[in-house]
Order: structure tokens, then sequence, then C-alpha cells
């Protein structure tokens, strides 16, 4: 009996394709120990430990250690990295002592970024008023290894 080059080359991208779906989905899921109150979306949440995973499309759920709290987030937008070694990471925009989160990154090379609020549109415009047109300060928090 002989099988079709064709037929083995189909199934073996077929397993390829399953393994790398098992990985994508077994290290999506993050932890990360956020030591300022800030504000993700429409919600603004205390300082703690969080856990950050995809949930459906393009939305992420962040969810606090204890389970109290959970804020589903629309992050639209791809965005891509040039750093050497960025790391898995969470990025704030702060203006004064507000922090707001603007990306969200659980793998190396490409993260997710969020439409800016409407109170931090708010915060950044009285933030430039008071400074003379300044730009956030940028703040990233990494994820806890496991």
């Amino acid at each position: 009996m002989k099988i079709p080059l064709r037929n083995i080359a189909i199934s073996g991208l077929f397993v390829v394709l399953a393994i790398a779906s098992a990985q994508a989905q077994t290290s999506s899921r993050a932890e990360v120990n956020i030591p300022f109150d800030f504000s993700a979306g429409t919600t603004k949440l205390k300082a703690g430990v969080y856990t950050v995973k995809p949930s459906t499309g393009t939305t992420l759920a962040i969810q606090s250690l204890d389970g109290k709290t959970k804020v589903l987030l629309n992050a639209p937008l791809t965005i891509g990295s040039r750093d050497a070694e960025p790391g898995q990471r969470l990025v704030f925009n702060k203006y004064g002592d507000q922090y707001f989160l603007s990306q969200i990154w659980l793998t190396v090379d490409f993260g997710r970024q969020l439409f800016p609020s409407n109170g931090e549109t708010k915060a950044a415009r009285n933030y430039k008023l008071a400074n003379g047109d300044a730009k956030p300060e940028r703040r990233e928090i990494a994820f806890r290894s496991r």
C-alpha cells in the first residue's frame, strides 16, 4: 500500500500545529505583583498580585490572586518589540501619582495595546498642562517566573 506524500505532509502539519497550540495555551497565564494602585480600562484596582490571561479574541482577563476582583479588557492592537530581551510584562503610563495600564506582553515578541480610557485622557491633559507638555513616565512590571 502506497501512502501519498501529500497525506504525510498534511498529517505532519497538523501535529506541529497541535503541539504549538498546546504550548501557547500552557504559557498564556501569567502572574504579576503590582506595587501601586492603577486603572485598567475604566476600573480602578488596588496594588497586589494579579493573574493575566487571554480570554476570547482580543479580550484579556486580569484577576486578583484572591479571585475577588476580575476585569475584562479589550486590547485590540497587536504590537511587536525590537528589544533583544524585553520579557513578559505589563506597561503603565504614569501621570503624577496615577498609573494607567497601557500594554500587556504575554509573550516576549508580541504584546497587546489598550486604548486610553477617558480617565487617562483627562489625566494626560492635566499632566501636560501642569508640566509644560511633558510626556508621561513609563513603568514596566515583569511577570513572576513560575
